[in-house]
């Protein structure tokens, strides 16, 4: 989280910090209902079609972020990169140009998309290859890849210029789009059903996207150059990214398998992207704060920015997974029904991996503000590598476990080399040893919760084991000192946007967790604070 370094111990928030906390609450709003839809989606998908027919739903939602990753050109990246910079130099019109001219960008790239998707499915039916509501899904599958791509657009738009409240207000709009697309879709149509209701739910906001199809400003060719190259890289990078981050899995299951595996493996991605989408999304307002610093050339700030970040990202997001992991054997067949029971190892092994993931994505965003995207192409591309590897050697032979393992390690490996590069090239140190207790007490709330459920049984264990877990993780940290005191402030000031009893109860809970510090102590854990900072 920001935090201005020359500001006296006890001294009210900056106006960029300030400006960051709201960016981050609705942010986290508007993420938080994003992941809860998927997971909504995914049990009316489970209860209505089956096992099987979540995998082929999934499947061909895998094929559409596949496609969006390709013909998105690197678009949405760049807006949310350069308006923020753009908007506080006060290049208003610099700003405008930019976004019609990636606008044109991607309106080729998505009619080609689609256009080629029809025509295939169009052709495959035709020759009596593919039955009519199989081509009619493909067909759907293109529709959606276009419209995927211009949600895309409109949400970086609004990220790069820091409107995170009409983000929020749209991405409620969308959702609601969707699920009531998904319920009604996959109860009367099937699997085709359920993909046009994905469909429905990116329609709003892609319409938003013409909005900047007339749009004119100023050329900037130097600034075309910038954004051309940033844009290959984070292009680039995000289709090798595409292998190891999303469900690239599902094609090797499916192809090895079948559609079985396939669908509980997505019920596992599912609850692993549920259990730390929610704290990371708690960073939304880092790429616009670290891109205007870099402009800058305030790399102190983002030094000690990038240092807390991670340490609050990981004391919200490694409880949530190490509970999550423990509450499994229970949760998820109660969520889904008993059919989907063996998805539970391969979750437990992705969630506990998602926590180690989530933790360094503010490393992934501070490389991206510093114009190093680069870095995040040859990254992503080694993983790829490994996962398509993995896909055709581990997974054929263990199945829906050695999925899950490969994936994990695969996953640690990449957060690995990002965090070397962090650290040995752009010279941002990681706090180690904050982070190492943090998982200590993590663990320690993850063994309660599950002795919960192994010492009780029925729906009730469900509810002892939250309670046991949330108390150990907080005696734990109590205990470890492992909340830093600036850590609390941003979580105080976080807490600033809530009404204010919930406000006021968030601050006692944080008081338990870390006392604040006053005098002559606060003055000394600052100075010691900002003194490691410079010399990292």
């Amino acid at each position: 989280m920001p935090i201005d370094s020359r500001a006296k111990v006890g001294a009210a928030p900056s106006a960029g910090a300030r400006q960051f906390t709201r960016n981050s609450a609705f942010g986290t709003l508007a993420g938080l209902l994003t992941a809860l839809s998927s997971v909504f989606a995914s049990v009316i998908i489970a209860h209505a079609l089956g096992v099987a027919a979540t995998g082929t739903v999934a499947f061909a939602m895998w094929v559409a972020m596949v496609a969006t990753a390709i013909v998105d050109l690197g678009v949405q990246a760049s807006l949310a990169r350069y308006l923020p910079e753009l908007t506080a130099a006060r290049r208003r019109a610099g700003a405008r140009w930019l976004a019609n001219w990636l606008w044109r960008w991607l309106a080729c790239s998505c009619a080609a998309a689609f256009v080629g998707f029809v025509g295939w499915a169009a052709w495959r039916w035709q020759g009596g290859a593919m039955p009519t509501a199989e081509a009619a899904m493909w067909g759907l599958v293109g529709l959606a890849c276009a419209l995927q791509a211009l949600t895309g657009f409109t949400f970086g738009y609004l990220r790069g210029v820091q409107r995170f409240d009409r983000l929020a207000l749209l991405t409620v709009v969308s959702l609601s789009c969707q699920l009531a697309g998904v319920a009604v879709g996959s109860l009367y149509f099937g699997a085709a059903g359920a993909v046009a209701g994905y469909c429905a739910g990116s329609a709003v906001p892609a319409a938003l996207s013409l909005r900047h199809a007339g749009a004119h400003g100023l050329r900037d060719s130097v600034l075309g150059a910038r954004v051309r190259r940033y844009a290959l890289y984070a292009w680039a990078g995000a289709l090798s990214s595409t292998f190891v981050w999303s469900r690239a899995e599902l094609f090797f299951l499916q192809r090895s398998t079948g559609s079985v595996a396939a669908g509980l493996f997505t019920v596992a991605v599912t609850l692993a992207n549920l259990a730390s989408q929610a704290p990371i999304l708690l960073t939304a307002g880092l790429l616009p704060y670290f891109a205007e610093s870099f402009g800058r050339g305030a790399v102190g700030e983002m030094r000690e920015a990038y240092a807390t970040a991670t340490r609050v990202l990981a004391f919200l997001v490694l409880p949530a997974c190490f509970g999550m992991a423990a509450l499994l054997p229970t949760a998820l067949p109660l969520l889904y029904g008993r059919a989907f029971a063996d998805a539970v190892p391969a979750a437990t092994v992705l969630v506990l991996a998602a926590g180690v993931g989530a933790t360094a994505s503010v490393g992934a965003t501070l490389v991206m503000a510093m114009d190093r995207s680069d870095f995040v192409f040859v990254s992503g591309l080694l993983s790829a590598v490994l996962a398509i590897a993995a896909g055709f050697t581990v997974i054929p032979v263990f199945g829906l476990i050695g999925a899950a393992w490969s994936r994990a390690v695969i996953q640690i490996a990449a957060v690995a080399m990002g965090g070397g590069f962090v650290y040995w090239r752009l010279r941002f140190p990681l706090p180690l040893f904050d982070l190492a207790r943090l998982l200590l007490a993590a663990a320690a709330c993850g063994v309660a919760a599950r002795s919960c459920l192994v010492l009780t049984t029925g729906i009730s264990s469900l509810f002892l084991a939250i309670v046991a877990g949330v108390v150990t993780y907080a005696v734990a940290v109590r205990a470890l000192r492992a909340l830093h005191p600036r850590d609390a402030d941003r979580l105080r000031t976080l807490c600033g946007v809530f009404p204010v009893g919930i406000r006021a109860a968030a601050e006692r809970v944080i008081g338990l967790l870390a006392p604040e510090q006053t005098g002559d102590a606060a003055l000394l854990a600052a100075t010691q604070h900002r003194s490691a900072g410079d010399a990292g």
